[in-house]
């Protein structure tokens, strides 16, 4: 009687079976209009599975989208970031040879045990095309072709616990434990300076978001607490209380809407930041695990594995949608958007990362 081997470390070749019906969905999906989709402001989600993506052998925690490059990277907790081919109509043509996609680059210079955030940093002229910023604690820079290390930015401490590009990709922003905002010069490879968060302490730092004009961070704590800051000035703009729990999920919407969500209170808040006022609320019935904006909707994974889709503005209707446990069989615990193909990406506890339309 063979012991029984967790499934995650056994061979990718013996978990992943070929699926004729990955070629079935493929060819629905193509065949659905993808023009009136790209003009709907509502996510059309029809529970298909596109592609799988095996390599990772502990929970996905972050993925990062490049779509015009065709390309995603995804953090793990086996403290690896890959980088995988969007490109996935090949292998699901020829699906009983490749029954799921293998990563292009594995960057294994990070050595915590948490990736808390990846991003592609593109656009930044010739120096700055191809690189990959993440963050475990410490900030890396590290080349999207290679996998090697650019450059780690060295603190005294690994205390960022979140980090975000801002200045059209040129500067990352990070967040510390202790409660700071610390500027980072990605091109250069420099600390540029520190502000506070708060005007007094509001515990540490969960997440940050930065609007779309690139003029103020949001800033939000693990006691309810949210800042806003002026990115150019430090200026803190002002601070309120967003939930009775931690908030770890924070999105703008536009330059003035920040959607906001503390799991624990079953609640998602959209705050109108020039008011300071909470425009709309929205009940969660589970804990919310991770979120999304796409157009006019928030996209959530709750801990039961069901997507729900919720609009901004209440002439459109909510919906939900739960997975079949036969194909994601362990909770999902990171998400990302493909926004121009309508599609979705989720990363799972066991490594396992699946493409749904």
């Amino acid at each position: 009687n063979k012991s029984k081997v967790p499934t995650s470390v056994l061979p990718w070749k013996t978990k992943w079976k070929p699926s004729p019906e990955d070629r079935k969905n493929w060819n629905r999906f193509l065949s659905t209009n993808s023009e009136e989709m790209s003009k709907s402001m509502q996510f059309s989600f029809n529970d298909l599975k596109l592609r799988g993506f095996a390599g990772h052998t502990a929970a996905v925690r972050t993925i990062a989208v490049n779509e015009p490059a065709k390309l995603f990277a995804s953090g793990s907790r086996d403290r690896t970031i890959k980088i995988w081919s969007l490109n996935v109509h090949d292998g699901i043509e020829n699906w009983e040879k490749t029954p799921y996609s293998e990563c292009r680059v594995t960057y294994t210079g990070h050595r915590r045990g948490t990736i808390n955030d990846v991003h592609f940093l593109t656009g930044v002229g010739s120096a700055l095309s191809d690189v990959i910023a993440s963050c475990d604690g410490h900030v890396h820079l590290w080349d999207l072709e290679s996998g090697k290390s650019i450059h780690q930015f060295t603190t005294s401490r690994p205390s960022v616990v979140t980090v975000k590009p801002i200045f059209h990709n040129q500067n990352l922003v990070g967040g510390t434990f202790e409660g700071h905002l610390t500027f980072f010069d990605a091109h250069n490879h420099r600390i540029l300076h520190t502000w506070k968060s708060s005007a007094n302490l509001t515990g540490s730092i969960r997440v940050i978001a930065v609007n779309q004009a690139e003029t103020l961070i949001a800033v939000s704590f693990s006691t309810g607490a949210i800042s806003l800051i002026e990115s150019r000035t430090g200026t803190l703009v002002a601070s309120w209380k967003g939930g009775d729990t931690e908030i770890t999920m924070m999105k703008f919407y536009t330059d003035e809407l920040l959607v906001s969500c503390a799991p624990a209170d079953h609640l998602i808040c959209c705050w109108n930041v020039n008011h300071l006022a909470l425009v709309k609320t929205m009940t969660a019935t589970q804990d919310v695990i991770a979120l999304d904006l796409f157009k006019d909707e928030i996209l959530t994974i709750n801990s039961s594995n069901s997507v729900s889709f919720i609009p901004v503005n209440d002439e459109l209707q909510s919906y939900s949608s739960k997975f079949k446990p036969s194909i994601i069989k362990s909770q999902v615990s990171a998400f990302a958007i493909v926004p121009t193909e309508p599609s979705l990406l989720f990363g799972c506890t066991e490594g396992e990362i699946f493409l749904y339309a």
